[in-house]
């Protein structure tokens, strides 16, 4: 997704640009992300006296792993976009940390727009905050069947204590 800086800052203007981008490239490699469809890209870039000011949303319909009971479910990310460039350095050289200077005419927005997507997405993915996730000795998921408790194991060095505190206790 092509941006060209040099016109929007002559005409002191602004664009807007919808576009569906494949980012599944992006998500190879990651366990928690099984499945993105295109990412829907909804920004206008407006012009303001030497700073180009890019702002939108970055839609994302997605298939993801629960972190704790590992079931897969869907979940559609709407994520904020901004970034702000200008042509040159400023004669002060005072420059903002915010703004991007450019060398070229044209900006090229998609590593701009996969940073915001890597950012967006879930550090823990989690199917309901709630989530109960799994039992660690049965492997049960709690959120089903939040009862499953597995049979009380006893240490095969203690059976002998456990059946004389049964014999007491019968008494």
């Amino acid at each position: 997704m092509q941006l060209n800086i040099r016109d929007l800052l002559s005409k002191s203007g602004q664009v807007r640009r919808i576009e569906d981008l494949d980012i599944g490239g992006l998500m190879e490699g990651r366990t928690d992300v099984l499945r993105v469809e295109p990412l829907h890209v909804d920004v206008l870039a407006k012009a303001h006296s030497d700073v180009v000011d890019v702002t939108g949303t970055l839609t994302l319909p997605a298939e993801f792993a629960c972190s704790r009971c590992l079931c897969h479910y869907g979940q559609r990310l709407t994520i904020p976009f901004r970034e702000r460039f200008k042509r040159e350095k400023s004669r002060s050289g005072e420059d903002d940390e915010e703004v991007h200077v450019l060398d070229e005419d044209v900006v090229d927005l998609t590593p701009y727009i996969e940073e915001s997507v890597q950012l967006g997405l879930p550090y823990v993915p989690v199917c309901e905050p709630e989530c109960k996730g799994l039992n660690p000795e049965t492997g049960a998921n709690l959120n089903i069947d939040p009862a499953a408790r597995p049979e009380a194991r006893i240490d095969p060095r203690l059976a002998v204590l456990q059946q004389w505190l049964d014999q007491g206790s019968e008494t």
